[in-house]
C-alpha cells in the first residue's frame, strides 16, 4: 500500500476527531446521568470504560498514522525541535494507555469511583484536546468550532453535576 502525504495528514485528522468523541463521551458520562438520568446517559455511564477504551484504541491508531508521518517527511522530525513534540506526545500517549488500563481494571468493579489521579488525567486529555481545537479554529471554524463546543459542553456538564452534588450534600447536612 502506497502512502502519501494527503491520505497521512487527513487520517490524522479524522482519528484526532473520532478520539475526541470518545473522550468527550467518557468524560462527561457519569455527569449526564447524574443530571438527567434516561436510558441513554445510563448506557453511557455504564459504558464509560468502553468509551475510553474506544478513546485509547482509535488514538493508537492516531500514532500509527503519525508513525506514517514520520516516515513521509523524517527531516521534518529529525531536528531538535522537533524533541518537544515527541516528549509531550510521549507523556499524551503515557496518559492515554494509563486512563485504558483504568478503563479496563474497573470493568471488574463499575462501582468504583475515580481516583484524583485518573481524573487528573481525564482532565489533562480534555485540555489538550479542547486546546488543540481551538488553536484549529483558525484554519477551518466550520470544522473546529462544533469540536471545541462539544469539548466545552462536557466540560460544562461535569461543572454544573459536580454544583449539583455540592449542594445536595449541603442540603442534607443542613437537615
Amino acid at each position: 500500500m502506497h502512502l502519501d502525504l494527503p491520505t497521512v495528514l487527513l487520517f490524522l485528522r479524522v482519528t484526532a476527531r473520532i478520539s475526541a468523541i470518545f473522550l468527550a463521551s467518557a468524560f462527561a458520562a457519569p455527569a449526564l446521568r447524574q443530571l438527567w438520568r434516561s436510558p441513554i446517559t445510563n448506557w453511557m455511564a455504564d459504558n464509560r470504560q468502553r468509551f475510553t477504551l474506544l478513546f485509547a484504541l482509535s488514538h493508537t491508531f492516531h500514532l500509527a498514522g503519525v508513525a506514517a508521518l514520520i516516515s513521509l517527511v523524517p527531516g521534518r522530525f529529525s531536528t531538535m525541535s522537533a524533541l518537544p513534540t515527541f516528549i509531550f506526545g510521549g507523556l499524551g500517549y503515557a496518559l492515554i494507555y494509563y486512563a485504558a488500563v483504568m478503563a479496563f481494571s474497573r470493568r471488574k468493579n463499575p462501582e468504583l469511583r475515580d481516583s484524583k489521579m485518573q481524573t487528573a488525567v481525564l482532565y489533562i486529555l480534555w485540555t489538550v484536546f479542547t486546546l488543540a481545537f481551538v488553536l484549529g479554529i483558525r484554519n477551518s471554524v466550520w470544522i473546529y468550532a462544533p469540536l471545541v463546543t462539544m469539548m466545552l459542553l462536557a466540560w460544562i456538564v461535569r461543572l454544573c453535576a459536580r454544583r449539583a452534588s455540592a449542594i445536595v450534600a449541603t442540603t442534607g447536612v443542613a437537615a
